[in-house]
């Protein structure tokens, strides 16, 4: 019978390397995030100047020694806003960046932006410290006239009333599916099984209950777009945050069935009896499908509301 133990029991300095690449990813992960969105609270108290869109369009991809550091799939296309304003006779100059999966959404995004007036919130103790808001951009997004034939494009950036309810719910399964196998498999990887034997198969069976109807979702927002670029836009409107979080699982769930392959003990264990290894093994696919699962549908919670 399984004994349930705080999977954090011990000293810091006994806890397994595993764990200290956790806390460096969730460090690295969400501080930066964090960080950006704290400034731009604080830049919603800035005073208010008018500025110009001088410029929009798509900035060339980033080199490294001649080469290009992101090509074909792993291409993404930042659209920038070039903007000046002025203050006491004295012009500043800054830029807004956006970021997105496909150069069509880049150009959608640009389109007929330029020469534009707009609001710039900049800092009276440091002129040439400014931003665009993102109420702002929305905002002339929505008053600009809309493009011919829109109705054709392949991204479908919304969801059938019918569906929300649906998309709701299971996108908090995948949540609390997500936080279980977090948990069973932190305890794992201290060599207890902290869950009841029963959570062994729910789980297991748990992904495919989410991660269908999350196929499903993807397809209906995706409709016939290049499958080459199917990640980047069924994750898109995700935190960024979240976002590594799956690119982490995917990459730790090959790394750690890999490790179990050598660790796993000969032979099969008794019916309920299952060792931690085991746990430890499965549960890093348990994260990846229930953490797709989540930022799948929860993306598409998320650009559905803000959908005009």
């Amino acid at each position: 019978m399984s004994t349930s133990i705080h999977p954090f029991a011990g000293q810091p300095n006994t806890w397994p390397w595993f764990l200290y690449i956790w806390l460096a990813f969730f460090l690295g992960g969400w501080l930066l995030p964090l960080w950006r969105w704290l400034q731009r609270e604080q830049a919603k108290s800035w005073p208010t100047t008018t500025g110009r869109i001088d410029c929009a369009y798509i900035a060339e991809p980033k080199r490294f020694l001649g080469l290009t550091l992101q090509s074909g799939r792993s291409r993404t296309y930042d659209a920038i806003l070039a903007y000046s304003y002025t203050l006491s006779g004295d012009t500043f100059r800054a830029k807004y960046k956006r970021n997105f999966a496909s150069e069509g959404e880049a150009r959608e995004f640009l389109r007929d932006l330029e020469g534009q007036t707009v609001p710039v919130q900049y800092n009276s103790n440091h002129p040439a410290r400014s931003v665009l808001l993102e109420a702002t951009v929305e905002t002339l997004l929505r008053n600009r006239p809309p493009m011919p034939d829109s109705g054709n494009s392949d991204w479908v950036d919304s969801l059938p009333s019918w569906l929300k309810p649906l998309v709701g719910f299971f996108a908090f399964l995948s949540l609390i599916g997500l936080l279980l196998s977090i948990w069973v498999h932190v305890g794992a990887l201290f060599g207890r099984r902290v869950a009841p034997d029963y959570f062994f198969a729910l789980l297991h069976v748990g992904i495919f209950v989410v991660f269908f109807p999350a196929i499903f979702v993807a397809q209906k927002r995706v409709g016939s777009t290049n499958h080459r670029d199917f990640w980047k836009l069924v994750t898109k409107g995700s935190p960024d945050g979240l976002r590594y979080l799956l690119y982490f699982f995917f990459a730790y769930a090959f790394v750690n069935f890999f490790v179990f392959i050598l660790q796993a003990p000969p032979g099969t264990a008794p019916k309920g009896q299952s060792p931690a290894v085991e746990w430890r093994g499965f549960s890093g696919h348990w994260m990846l499908f229930y953490c797709a699962s989540f930022v799948i549908l929860s993306s598409a919670l998320h650009s559905s509301r803000k959908r005009p």
